[in-house]
């Protein structure tokens, strides 16, 4: 059994690999998903390596052999294991091997370097070199590899069997039997004896609770359920189906976190798809004691098993269910509708299957109707798939509603393995649906999806469906002109996306991917089209939606402002841009530093930055007050008095000494419109520079410090205004221009009103 184990959780660990390097493909380096994946690996490999180091992946004739042992066929065959095949096969490796001691970080630079490509690789230098030079210390390449033989296997010669994990899992459980061949073929017709041998190796499952997570205990339970079901295949159906009601009532009885990892294991192909028949049937009997543990069940089996008849067992519960007499069996029922008890037919299953689903819709309805615990729990997630496919199949669609309703009040549920649990059934159901159907549900239940999504705090396979879900709604609303439906799921994403709504980063991840999907240049080419044309007599709904990308198109939008000629279609995007907020500013700001940028492009971003800026990014703008062109100086100028704050005397005043003498006046006329007092020094300074023959710019000047000084209002001003004011010819020295006079006399009567 431990061979086995190490096999199976081998295998898991070459397909999560696989997903490892595919995630490092597609992702940025720092993205939660790769670290995940990572982790997850990670883990398994240790797992492993406290059981057998060290663990070896070969290839042999275009096989893959884990642990010198070649996988079954069918394992061959899954994609992610001859993708991994055909990624071994073009670096040239013929074993990979990873020893005890392995680190997380030399597992993520090993999956980087099997993500490039080979002739990339080779660029660099010999592979083995570039992972010593990494620190892949514990990881090493082309290792010689022995396919060994077991004693085992030579069982499986003696026994004429093909497949050795069955002959292994029963020794396993009964070693005696592991020198007697023949006996041991004997035994597997008996079934009470098969039935001990699965509980004998659940017990061995669950005596590792508490060592192992629920994932790897699931894990290791459906590999059980794989082998009881090869080794059960050749028995007379009654008999199976004895087994496998035994089977059924046991996984309904298990811990509710167990069987929530086991629903993701894909056990509906097991037994023929009839093990979740039987799960079904007791999870929603309401008279199915609550407190009946695992443990107890295994420990009562044989009990049970003998108490009940060979036939009847577990179908006695199951019976009960259906409202039949309380004497009767699952075996005893099959009898009557056959004629005989040993010639079951695929007929008089499918009836007795009928009569099992008559009371189906009732249980359900009547566990929907009680509001006092969840809906959904874990036996019952597990077996909703074959639901959903019955009430299908019967047109059942008043039922479904019900169970869609009560899924979408647990999604708001302020637990969140209530939200994990409704959110797993209500992609089961929507999944269930045709491609239409499915997005017409998707665009029902939007509204609250979005709800949700604002309150999910824990991301998880389902969330990540019902999140593409919702993507792709918003790519058939924005193919459709449908932009006032899309703005509501637009935000919500792109609040996630800004940091608006703070979520953690494997939630953000999500929304920020949605986004760059969305910004692709078909649904770009539609919003844009309408932003420009109004075809559809939708412009304000299309610059809404595009707003909402934020960030991840603010170049393309950039780009525009600069390249395009018609000025109608710049001053749209300049609106875009402004309604886009704050986070606008850094792509500008990387803008203004380009000194190739043309003038008229330059002032647009200042004129922008007047209407999203503050004070604490006003210096930005010192670039341009300095500009060649007197067009953008002034825009700047214009954008720094409505922004700046704080910031605005000081700006302006580094600026002073460097501006000429037109674009000066201009600064000290908006020093004084901003009231800025500690611009008064600096202009009482400028104000007794003058020369004995005025010109016309000085004059300018003048007139301009003292209205300037004025609208300041400081007292520290009235000395100097009062000189100017009354100053008079004397000797060589002129009086003041009687205009510059005029301006002190208005700016003195000004400072001593507020005096007052």
């Amino acid at each position: 059994m431990a061979d086995i184990d190490i096999k199976l959780r081998a295998l898991d660990a070459l397909i999560i690999m696989n997903t490892a390097i595919k995630n490092v493909r597609l992702y940025p380096p720092a993205s939660a998903t790769i670290a995940n994946t990572i982790e997850k690996l990670h883990l398994i490999f240790l797992d492993l390596l406290e059981q057998e180091a060290p663990i070896i992946f070969a290839e042999s004739e275009k096989n893959i052999l884990i642990c010198g042992k070649p996988l079954e066929q069918k394992d061959q065959e899954r994609s992610p294991v001859t993708a991994l095949l055909n990624i071994i096969l073009n670096f040239g490796i013929r074993s990979i091997s990873f020893d005890k001691g392995l680190e997380k970080a030399e597992l993520s630079a090993f999956m980087e370097l099997l993500s490039k490509k080979p002739e990339v690789v080779r660029n660099e230098g010999d592979l083995p070199k570039i992972m010593a030079e990494k620190n892949i210390l514990h990881i090493y390449l082309d290792q010689k590899v022995y396919v060994s033989m077991d004693k085992d296997q030579e069982i499986i010669s003696s026994l004429d069997i093909n497949d050795d994990e069955i002959t292994q899992f029963l020794i396993s459980t009964h070693p005696e039997l592991a020198s007697d061949p023949q006996k041991l073929q004997e035994m597997m017709k008996n079934p009470e004896w098969l039935l001990e041998a699965f509980q004998a190796g659940l017990a061995q499952i669950m005596a590792q609770k508490g060592k192992l997570s629920n994932q790897q205990l699931s894990e290791k339970l459906k590999n059980l359920l794989a082998l009881v079901d090869k080794v059960t295949s050749p028995l007379e159906q009654n008999d199976q189906e004895n087994i496998l009601q035994n089977i059924g009532k046991t996984i309904a009885t298990m811990d509710n976190d167990i069987i929530q990892e086991l629903s993701s294991q894909e056990i509906e192909q097991l037994f023929g798809g009839m093990l979740l028949q039987y799960i079904m049937f007791s999870t929603l009997d309401e008279v199915k004691p609550e407190d009946k543990s695992v443990e107890s069940n295994i420990s009562n089996a044989a009990t049970s098993e003998e108490n009940s008849g060979s036939a009847g067992g577990a179908g006695q519960e199951n019976t009960d269910n259906q409202g039949s007499g309380s004497g009767d069996t699952a075996g005893s029922e099959k009898t009557d509708n056959q004629g005989s008890g040993s010639g079951d037919t695929a007929g008089s299953e499918k009836t007795d299957y009928q009569k099992q689903l008559f009371n189906l819709k009732e249980k359900l309805l009547s566990r929907i109707k009680d509001t006092g615990r969840p809906f959904m729990d874990a036996p019952l997630l597990l077996v909703l798939p074959k639901i959903i496919e019955q009430l299908v199949a019967q047109k059942e669609q008043e039922t479904m509603e019900k169970i869609i309703s009560r899924l979408m009040a647990d999604l708001l549920n302020e637990d969140a393995d209530v939200r994990a649990k409704a959110s797993k059934g209500l992609t089961e159901i929507i999944e269930s649906f045709s491609p239409d159907r499915q997005s017409e549900l998707i665009e029902r239940l939007s509204g609250q999806l979005i709800d949700w999504i604002k309150l999910e705090t824990v991301v998880t396979l389902d969330y990540r469906k019902i999140c593409r879900s919702l993507q792709k709604l918003l790519q058939d609303f924005i193919r459709q002109g449908r932009f006032t439906e899309s703005i509501p799921i637009m935000d919500v994403f792109n609040d996630i996306h800004s940091r608006i709504l703070e979520k953690s980063d494997a939630i953000r991840d999500i929304s920020s991917e949605i986004i760059l999907n969305l910004a692709s240049e078909e649904y770009l080419s539609i919003l844009f089209k309408e932003l420009h044309t109004n075809e559809r007599n939708k412009r304000d709904e299309a610059g809404q939606i595009l707003v909402r990308f934020g960030d991840v198109i603010l170049d393309r939008l950039l780009d525009i402002i600069q390249k395009v000629n018609d000025s109608k279609e710049r001053v749209n995007v300049m609106h875009l841009i402004i309604d886009m907020g704050q986070k606008a500013i850094p792509a500008i700001k990387d803008r203004i530093n380009n000194k190739n940028a043309a003038w008229y492009y330059l002032r647009n971003l200042a004129f922008i930055l007047g209407h999203i800026g503050n004070e604490t990014n006003t210096l930005i703008l010192q670039p341009l007050l300095l500009h060649e062109n007197s067009k953008v100086r002034l825009e700047a100028l214009k954008s720094v008095f409505q922004t700046g704050g704080k910031q605005r005397g000081p700006l302006l005043l580094s600026v002073l000494p460097k501006a000429d003498d037109q674009f000066r006046l201009s600064i000290i006329e908006t020093l004084g419109n901003a009231k800025c007092a500690e611009a008064v020094p600096n202009l009482l300074d400028l104000l007794k520079k003058r020369s004995l023959i005025a010109s016309q710019s000085q004059i300018d000047l003048q007139e301009k410090i003292c209205i300037a000084l004025g609208l300041i209002g400081s007292p520290e001003a009235i000395s100097a205004l009062s000189e100017i004011a009354e100053s008079k010819s004397f000797l060589r020295i002129r009086a003041y221009p009687e205009k510059v006079k005029y301006a002190a006399g208005r700016a003195l009567e000004s400072i001593r009103k507020k005096q007052k």
